[in-house]
């Protein structure tokens, strides 16, 4: 299996691949992609390979992941003979677990760490000349509770050394507290003399790195603004031992925050006069409360105080770290296109990493701009839903069948984790990579949400276009954050992928631009536009999100709902008040298996849209599809109280849903007893044409399933789309004139 450095290409770009295999040697091929296997419902594979581009060969490795966030702080000075003392504050989220460390200046033997026993109580560890030197102070800690840790070590065999826990934090008289250990303290003698480690960093989160993860004593949990002060028996708080004039290292975690958010995610600052700066790994959160959070304050821009602490997971893992890369070259005339590095190794193995291939800078565009949602597949990336989660077995009603490669990936976690799930200690997951190899964009990907799904249904799309005779270019949700409406105001028509669930504000705001200013904009999916997302400032190939209020499946933290990336609050973009409907003429409205989908029914009798429906012979149209109804999945519909312009025309709506297609929870205030199709008239998908001023236009479909029903060119949902895809790239009116 392997993985690309970056999300988009241009022409003449080098293509960075990163392939672990435990086999002699592997070889990889550039193909172009035109269309993706789906078993059972006729639609064969179609990949045809670049010429002039020779295959590269390398050598097998076995890569090896290190997996869970860190802080390093490099070239960080052994104390000395006067010994040192440390504080910090923590909030462990999974105290008992196992053992786990908070700080540590380790080499296995020389050194110190702090942290937690396997039962949960503060520890303290010393490496000497004669042996380690461990104490042990107060009971288990309570998960979710913030304590202040202080260690004293001395400089010499015999010294004392003492260790101390408290409950730290800010609380009022009217708020529950949970229970917490009483204040602890424990002394010893060092053993022998304190060993210095040699040219190791100070680490956080973790005492090692190790691939395995065995005797990292990775911490899951929550760490505020540590001291170190290059004296033993130092008193007084944080605030004071930073002021002291001994002082190694105060690490202010609330730096940098301000108006645009924590503007260097990966860089944690250290405010004392010897600039000891650490560098984040795998992407601890930031943007988190800490143990004086009052609650009063719920945006971090406005209280850095307030949130000045990191948040670490053994499980995060943002950047797989994989070694001996191998280069190609694209040809520097290769036309815009869905393309893969197809991979073999000696043993049978093969894997297929998709490359996307932007057109030459200033070359002329094509009519149409395909825009793949590369945030989306990040956000599903990796799933393991279909394999954990309860819900699936609710949703579908039946035990999941899992196949082969669904357990693959639930074998290889160290791969990373979607936007789906949680973390080993229940808090979700709100960042995603492109660093690591993304299992779910491989053909093979069958889940639980349909037979095609993300990348395998934006492939249809692409199937389509090729087989319809469109001249089409590719582009991605990152190359049009990066470059705004800019990058679609040369093209005639822009269309969407099947499920553009995470936009930025950048892209939202490009996509109204280009309508307004009389660009012809096509979405060809449904649950479009609806999560809050932001790309890390110094690295786009990683976004975020903060998920409340909509229909999600987990919730952010109180007081943690703004992205750390933009300081933006998070949500759905329609508690923004950027409901999809306001550009697109429709919004999310209900989900379902692929068994509740529905054909589209046609509404529109005016004789202006006629045009629209040239060819398409059934009133109801669209009833079977690779994923069930062409109206399925997920689906959208009109809404003029949320932003449905007064000028948008229904063309169609669905009928026939059953009550296996649910409402979204965002849409009712009050639990409810009809929130199925069969019954709720809510529960429809509308086909929406939206006329806009200067000749622009938005043509919407509401439906994740519509691609689906593509695959017969002479079919009505084929003929229907070709009709809006020639007539927008025509220049022609949206509108016909009567008569």
């Amino acid at each position: 299996m392997g993985y690309t450095d970056r999300i988009s290409y241009r022409p003449g770009d080098d293509v960075t691949c990163y392939v672990s295999t435990p086999a002699a040697e592997w070889s990889a091929r550039l193909v172009r992609l035109l269309a993706l296997s789906i078993p059972g419902a006729g639609v064969r594979r179609r990949v045809v390979p670049v010429p002039g581009v020779a295959p590269i060969t390398r050598p097998g490795v076995a890569q090896e992941t290190v997996v869970g966030s860190s802080v390093r702080v490099d070239r960080f000075p052994a104390a000395g003979p006067a010994g040192l003392t440390v504080a910090v504050a923590v909030m462990p989220t999974r105290p008992g677990a196992d053992a786990q460390t908070v700080l540590a200046h380790w080499d296995g033997t020389a050194g110190w760490t702090l942290g937690l026993t396997a039962d949960g109580r503060a520890r303290l560890v010393v490496g000497t000349a004669a042996g380690v030197t461990e104490l042990v102070a107060g009971s288990p800690l309570v998960s979710g509770c913030w304590y202040e840790l202080r260690a004293s070590i001395g400089g010499a065999a015999g010294a004392a050394v003492e260790l101390e826990v408290a409950a730290c934090g800010t609380f009022e008289a009217d708020r529950v507290v949970l229970p917490r250990t009483a204040p602890a303290r424990a002394e010893t003698r060092l053993a022998g003399e304190p060993l210095a480690p040699e040219g190791v960093p100070l680490r956080w989160g973790r005492r090692s790195e190790s691939a395995s993860g065995e005797g990292d004593e990775r911490y899951d949990g929550r760490v505020e603004n540590p001291v170190v002060v290059g004296r033993a028996g130092v008193r007084g708080d944080r605030g004071e031992l930073a002021a002291h004039p001994d002082v190694v290292a105060a690490w202010d975690l609330a730096a940098g925050i301000g108006p645009g958010g924590v503007s260097r995610t990966g860089h944690v600052a250290d405010a004392g006069p010897h600039g000891r700066h650490g560098t984040a790994l795998h992407h601890p959160q930031r943007a988190v409360t800490a143990s004086r959070w009052t609650g009063d304050v719920t945006d971090f821009r406005f209280a850095p105080g307030q949130y000045a602490a990191i948040h670490f997971h053994r499980d995060d893992m943002t950047d797989c770290g994989w070694r001996d890369p191998a280069v190609l070259r694209l040809p520097s005339d290769l036309p815009s296109g869905v393309y893969a590095l197809e991979l073999t190794d000696n043993d049978g193995a093969a894997d297929t990493v998709p490359v996307f291939v932007r057109p030459a800078e200033g070359a002329r565009p094509a009519p149409v701009l395909l825009v793949l949602p590369t945030n989306s597949y990040l956000a599903y990336g990796n799933d393991h839903v279909g394999v954990d989660s309860p819900r699936t077995q609710v949703w579908t009603q039946q035990v999941p069948a899992l196949d082969d490669f669904e357990l693959f990936r639930d074998a290889h976690r160290e791969l990373g984790y979607s936007l789906y799930e949680a973390h080993a200690d229940g808090t979700g997951v709100c960042y995603s990579s492109w660093r690591r190899p993304l299992l779910t964009m491989r053909e093979r990907a069958y889940d639980h949400n349909a037979p095609v799904w993300q990348f395998t249904g934006d492939m249809q799309l692409v199937d389509w276009l090729d087989r319809s005779g469109v001249e089409f270019d590719v582009a991605t949700d990152r190359d049009l954050h990066r470059e705004g409406a800019g990058l679609l105001s040369g093209y005639a028509v822009v269309l969407t992928g099947t499920h553009p669930e995470y936009p930025t504000l950048e892209m939202l705001a490009a996509y109204e631009e280009y309508a307004a200013t009389g660009g012809r904009l096509c979405y060809l999916g449904g649950n479009g536009m609806y999560w809050v997302t932001g790309a890390d400032p110094q690295d786009e190939q990683v976004i975020e999100v903060r998920r409340w209020g909509g229909t999600q499946a987990w919730q952010a933290e109180p007081g943690e709902y703004h992205l750390g990336f933009t300081g933006q609050q998070g949500g759905i973009w329609r508690f923004r008040g950027r409901a999809p409907q306001k550009t697109f003429g429709v919004g999310f409205v209900a989900a379902g298996n692929p068994g509740s989908g529905a054909p589209y029914r046609r509404v529109a009798r005016d004789p202006a849209t006629d045009w629209v429906f040239d060819g398409v012979r059934a009133r109801d149209f669209g009833a079977d599809g690779v994923s069930g109804g062409a109206a399925g999945l997920e689906i959208d519909s009109a809404a003029p109280p949320l932003g449905t312009a007064d000028e948008a025309i229904v063309l169609a709506t669905s009928v026939g849903h059953d009550d296996d297609m649910l409402e979204a929870r965002e849409n009712f205030n009050m639990t409810s007893r009809v929130l199925g199709g069969g019954r709720n008239p809510r529960v429809h998908a509308d086909l929406v044409l939206v006329p806009r001023a200067g000749g622009g236009a938005v043509f919407s479909v509401g439906s994740i399933a519509f691609a689906g029903a593509l695959r017969e060119l002479d079919g009505d949902v084929s003929r229907l789309l070709g009709n809006v895809v020639r007539r927008f790239a025509s220049g022609a009116p949206v509108l016909d004139e009567p008569g």
